[in-house]
């Protein structure tokens, strides 16, 4: 299983919904051609630049296809980008690891009841100070909403805390978003971006 890049006291943890199998394959999360994630974080300026550019995903791909990219130089790839994720205070994990899921669509890729108790109990000892969910609205909203009657399809911030964590709904980064939805989601991401220099300079 992909592992987590994840320690306790972070500014934000990013969660999907659940490990793909390109993610599983590459080592690393959001590395699919179409995946949005880290263009967002940039836009956002949550990172100073893309920690993974759209010319290095590709040739990560290419190499695996071709077989020509080595066990060492990708573990060497992603725990420098591992590390500089962590450096910035930002995780990332998944509310289901119990498998490896074709894509976000897979019906396997739902988490349950379980996975959020599990996740809900986490928090509580990783004290991160945002979850900011990259999953698609009624993913987020059918996971939590028995736990917190509050939670909405809204993207931005929530009227809940997870713990004493705040949380985010961002949408999903793989779907085909145009126009006033693709907007929506960079606001999204910018406001975010926004809260977490707040968040990091200790202020209220």
């Amino acid at each position: 299983m992909l592992p987590e890049i994840i320690k306790p006291d972070l500014t934000v943890i990013f969660v999907g919904a659940a490990v793909t199998g390109l993610s599983e394959t590459l080592g690393f999360y959001h590395l699919h051609p179409k995946d949005r994630f880290w263009e967002l974080l940039a836009i956002g300026s949550i990172t100073p630049k893309h920690v993974i550019t759209a010319q290095e995903r590709k040739a990560l791909a290419d190499g695996h296809k071709s077989g020509s990219l080595s066990d060492p130089v990708r573990q060497m790839f992603t725990q420098k980008r591992a590390d500089q994720l962590l450096n910035l205070g930002i995780g990332l994990t998944d509310l289901n690891r119990r498998t490896i899921a074709a894509d976000e669509k897979d019906k396997s890729a739902k988490p349950n009841e379980e996975d959020v108790r599990t996740f809900i109990a986490r928090v509580a000892t990783l004290n991160p100070k945002i979850l900011a969910f990259v999953m698609r609205e009624e993913v987020f909203g059918g996971a939590f909403k028995k736990q917190f009657p509050d939670v909405t399809d809204t993207l931005g911030p929530q009227a809940f805390k997870i713990g004493n964590a705040e949380v985010w709904l961002l949408g999903s980064t793989t779907a085909v978003l145009r126009g006033e939805s693709l907007l929506e989601q960079e606001d999204a991401f910018f406001a975010l971006g926004e809260r977490i220099l707040v968040v990091r300079g200790g202020s209220s």
